[in-house]
């Protein structure tokens, strides 16, 4: 997967993240904690991608000065 890409899954997956949260304390099923739930997990999955992307965009600055 290619850097934009990956920022574009980051954008949408807390996007996810705010439309969850929203929902969730309309919908007695799922309230308060399935809203924080879902949001630690997308926060979880983005702050790794944001990792990956930092990883990728460092390895590709080193190899483009080399």
């Amino acid at each position: 997967m290619n850097i934009d890409t990956m920022l574009e899954s980051v954008i949408d997956n807390l996007n996810d993240c705010l439309v969850v949260g929203t929902e969730a304390k309309e919908n007695p099923d799922q309230g308060y904690p399935y809203a924080y739930g879902y949001s630690t997990a997308g926060i979880r999955i983005s702050v790794e991608h944001l990792q990956t992307i930092i990883d990728q965009y460092r390895s590709l600055m080193l190899e483009n000065n080399q």
